[in-house]
């Protein structure tokens, strides 16, 4: 793996940080929460609206793990049913429906194609049962989105023939699908993002690339986390009356290491989850049933592989692996591409893809609590924890937050917070649906029209919608941004001009040059040229004012990492 993620002493001294001051983590906090990704977003935001003093450190960069490494769905819990979880279920429309509400414009609504056969377990007949069951569970979440424009649309059946136009399923047992609505993302690491910001607004101090190394304990008591800029290989020493550790794969990392008598683990598996970006097979997802090992109560012959449209691509996920550690530097394997591609092959011969088919791939670590890890299974239990330390260690200050799903996060957090307001003393205010601060406008399409009507002489249509989708009710300050210079497409397949790019650095703390293709844009999966990165590169470095030797120490690792995935794709399609 390329070193493109870089350590403190490769870091410019003289480098512009606009918006990243260490100094204001020199502070005293109520509450100090480890980990930017979703959990730990959406805890920073409650923590800071209910008035409490706090600061949150991600190692890397926001949502770079987990977060960032999912279908990009804000899943309705669907996919319960077949484990007969059917709290899960309800749990998860819920949050989706608080999702949309929060930010209508990060997310669109995908049409999900079923396919079903004439065996019973696979029949229309049995899936609209489970169908009618889902709705049943879900009652409640359009009151809850509330624009009449979002609400999901209702459940239907087509015929063998109008799925064989959606996507040729090439299997004469077929008896046509059913079609229901997920929510998908264009970036879940924007979601992210836009939490963490609206979380800045109420108060919260938020920064990235710095890393927690050891909770600070005295007397059974914690008062802080001792933790290093990964940037300037500064030490810091956060003071803080409350530590949540939100962490994802690495808090036990943090964890252990305070009771070291009994080594307890919050964590007792990781699993890898992978997913390639492709040709767009079709507008429609498309729900394929595999030969591959699925946990479930309700089998429908395998596990479930989803082919989604994604910003003129498909996405296809999920293919399955463990690991024994965690790491940061995960790239896709050419076994798990390969599931993947055998998986598509199988199911949708006519489709047959090619290896100029293939774009890109990623991958995800999902940390695991069961009882019973299944080698080569999924599992996908939907498990969360809360962990009040001072009882279970006796370390008082000290709260675990491990979260399961990136739909669940806000809930996860509205459970966690009450915990962290009795260990400050103080009353816990009811945590309610709110809107992001990107999503300030009643009602998306009035939005979106009235913003096309301003700008339409100015911008292309194609343009204008993706910057409303990327940037919502903040459009207005991103264009006053703009120069005629800052207009230049960065990437020939996407929309994105040069002044995003600019806008990351100014505003959203994007230091290193992954900060910007992965986190910021999703550009490093999307096709991007060599030659696009060194433009994205040779700008960055102007603007942050990066030295020589730092603008090809970033270049060569993204470069590197793009290699290593080209050849794990190469490799992937040989093995099928």
């Amino acid at each position: 793996m390329g070193d493109f993620y870089q350590t403190a002493d490769s870091v410019p001294d003289n480098a512009k940080l606009m918006t990243r001051d260490l100094n204001h983590l020199k502070s005293s906090f109520d509450v100090v929460i480890i980990g930017g990704g979703i959990s730990g977003a959406w805890l920073a935001l409650h923590s800071s609206q209910q008035g409490f003093k706090t600061a949150l450190i991600e190692q890397s960069d926001f949502a770079s793990q987990t977060s960032s490494a999912s279908s990009k769905l804000l899943h309705s819990g669907i996919r319960y049913l077949q484990q007969m979880q059917f709290g899960r279920v309800r749990e998860s429309a819920i949050e989706r429906a608080n999702f949309i509400y929060a930010a209508p414009h990060l997310s669109t609504s995908v049409p999900f194609a079923v396919p079903t056969y004439k065996d019973f377990a696979r029949s229309k007949l049995f899936l609209n049962c489970g169908m009618l069951a889902y709705r049943m569970l879900c009652i409640g979440e359009n009151s809850i989105i509330a624009s009449k424009e979002q609400k999901l649309a209702p459940i239907k059946s087509i015929s063998a023939q109008q799925l064989d136009d959606i996507c040729p399923v090439g299997d004469e047992q077929n008896t046509g699908a059913v079609v229901f609505h997920e929510r998908h993302m264009q970036d879940s690491e924007r979601m992210v993002w836009e939490i963490l910001q609206t979380a800045q607004h109420a108060g919260a101090v938020v920064v990235n690339h710095v890393r927690a190394e050891k909770i600070l304990i005295e007397e059974n008591k914690t008062y802080g986390v001792s933790a290093r800029d990964q940037l300037s290989n500064e030490n810091l020493e956060i003071k803080s009356r409350v530590v949540v550790n939100a962490a994802g794969p690495w808090i036990d990392e943090l964890n252990i290491p305070l009771n070291s008598n009994t080594n307890k683990q919050s964590i007792n598996g990781f699993a890898v989850g992978s997913h390639i970006v492709c040709r767009q097979i079709s507008d429609h997802a498309i729900a394929i049933t595999t030969k591959l090992k699925s946990d479930t109560k309700i089998d429908r012959g395998g596990r479930h592989i989803f082919i989604i449209p994604w910003r003129g691509f498909s996405l296809v996920g999920t293919s399955y692996d463990e690991i024994k550690k965690p790491r940061l530097d995960m790239v896709i394997q050419p076994s798990h591409a390969q599931q993947l591609i055998q998986a598509v092959n199988d199911t949708l011969p006519d489709i047959k893809l090619t290896r100029d088919d293939l774009i890109s791939g990623y991958s995800g670590l999902y940390p695991l609590k069961t009882d019973n890890i299944k080698s080569q299974t999924y599992q996908g239990s939907g498990e969360y924890q809360i962990i009040d330390h001072a009882k279970s260690d006796n370390i008082e200050g000290m709260i675990t937050a491990l979260g399961a799903k990136y739909t669940t996060g806000r809930k996860l957090s509205s459970l966690a917070i009450p915990i962290v307001a009795n260990k400050l003393g103080k009353a816990s205010q009811t945590i309610t649906k709110s809107k992001l601060k990107c999503s300030q406008y009643s009602d998306l399409s009035t939005f979106k029209k009235a913003k096309l009507e301003q700008y339409i002489d100015r911008f292309s249509k194609k343009l204008l919608l993706h910057l409303i989708t990327t940037y919502g009710s903040n459009i207005d300050n991103f264009i006053d941004s703009l120069n005629d210079s800052l207009l230049t497409s960065v990437c020939q397949s996407q929309a994105d001009i040069l002044g995003q790019i600019k806008w990351a650095i100014d505003h959203e703390q994007a230091y290193l040059l992954n900060d910007v293709l992965f986190g910021r844009t999703s550009l490093g999966l999307l096709g991007i040229s060599d030659n696009e990165i060194e433009t994205i590169a040779l700008f960055m470095a102007k603007e942050l004012s990066w030295s020589d030797d730092f603008l090809q120490q970033q270049l060569q690792g993204a470069l590197q990492q793009q290699q290593e995935i080209k050849e794990s794709l190469d490799a992937a399609y040989q093995l099928g």
